[in-house]
């Protein structure tokens, strides 16, 4: 079976923070990513809303979140990421 690149929002990191950036407040979040490396990377989600926020679990990404671009190349659409959760247990909603 092929490793999927995998994503985890992690109990205590996990609650979002409001960031106002010109007139526009929105709200980050940050996930890990398990890319192979020894260490997981910590990558930074943006959101308009609380309820877009993922709660604390694995997940990876789903394939709509990729595209081409105008020259075919791959690419992710980053307007329009979508996390999968990998597994149903112990997922904990964001407060």
């Amino acid at each position: 079976m092929i490793d999927m690149l995998k994503f985890e929002i992690v109990n205590g990191h996990h609650t979002p923070r409001n960031v106002k950036r010109g007139d526009k407040e929105r709200l980050e979040q940050d996930i890990y990513m398990h890319n192979g490396g020894a260490f997981p990377t910590r990558v930074v989600l943006s959101f308009d809303n609380a309820h877009e926020c993922l709660p604390v679990g694995n997940y990876t990404l789903c394939p709509t979140s990729f595209r081409t671009n105008q020259y075919n190349s791959l690419e992710l659409d980053r307007w329009n990421l979508k996390f999968i959760p990998t597994e149903q247990k112990n997922v904990q909603k964001v407060s």
